[in-house]
């Protein structure tokens, strides 16, 4: 039996996957990994990761062998480090195969310039699904282990390393991108073309209350020329709303399932992981597509 222990959780540490899906309709949101970018690029590393993913945000957790060996890689663009049983470090970098013994710490400083970083885990963390999934959205308390990770949360990992072999592949390109290609959301015709062209022309800054449920965007009000209240009706990872402040919310991985708010426009999916990465003050725009 292998174990490994949180000896720091970090900050708003969780288990993800690639989401929970088919179970929107009953009041559940699909969840899984802000970016999925980065976890697509660490099953290369560590193909039998059973779904199963270690997901921070700025400071990353601190996570100590107790017992056997284990085979992780790191994906994001992170500082980290390696406490190594008899006290000495090792240097470490992301999207490279890290063996680590009984006693061996990896310690992940932050991530740089970006949100969300991401480890995976060989024959992952012998975890039980929770609805066909290993994600977790902490405000509905549904996951395998449905909270943020906490300091001396314990996992046991029940089959050894396959192959101590290092493996490694080229960083990612993950570009960072601020202009972003939109297309016509449901409610689109319920702001004026003065409105219309004022989110398409100006520039929303990303604000602190930003979370995995939605991205929070200070800018020129949007004010709706019939009404900031819809019938309530189920809604997109990606979905831009705006209530009654003007001020839009893209809607990320964590959404409710409905929403009573006209939706501006949608990001496609690739961008919903761009997005993510983007720390707070960050200045974004918007490229309204046409879809005829």
């Amino acid at each position: 039996m292998n174990s490994i222990i949180i000896t720091r959780a970090g900050t708003h540490s969780t288990i993800q996957d690639f989401g929970r899906f088919q179970y929107q309709h009953l009041g559940v949101s699909p969840s899984g990994a802000m970016d999925q970018r980065i976890i697509t690029e660490l099953q290369k590393i560590i193909p039998n990761h059973q779904n199963q993913f270690l997901e921070f945000a700025y400071v990353g957790p601190s996570i100590k062998v107790k017992e056997g060996s284990v085979k992780i890689c790191v994906g994001g663009n992170c500082n980290m480090s390696i406490q190594k049983n008899n006290n000495s470090q090792l240097e470490c970098h992301p999207y490279k195969s890290i063996n680590l013994f009984e006693g061996d710490e990896l310690i992940i400083h932050n991530t740089i310039d970006s949100v969300y970083g991401y480890i995976a885990f060989e024959h992952g963390l012998g975890l039980e699904p929770c609805l066909n999934s290993y994600a977790t959205d902490t405000k509905a308390g549904i996951g395998s282990i449905n909270r943020s990770l906490n300091d001396e949360d314990i996992f046991h990992i029940s089959k050894d390393v396959n192959s101590w072999d290092i493996i490694s592949i080229p960083k990612p390109d993950l570009e960072k991108v601020t202009n972003f290609k939109v297309y016509p959301g449901p409610q689109l015709q319920y702001f004026s073309d003065n409105t219309l062209q004022s989110f398409i022309s100006g520039v929303f800054t990303i604000t602190n209350q930003s979370d995995r449920m939605g991205i929070r965007l200070k800018g020129e009000s949007l004010i709706s020329s019939k009404s900031h209240d819809i019938l309530s009706e189920g809604i997109l990872p990606g979905s831009i709303q705006v209530p009654s402040d003007g001020q839009p919310i893209v809607l990320m991985r964590d959404i409710p399932c409905t929403g009573g708010y006209p939706k501006i426009a949608i990001l496609n999916e690739v961008d919903i992981s761009r997005i993510s990465q983007l720390p707070p003050e960050t200045k974004i725009t918007f490229d309204l597509q046409t879809i005829y």
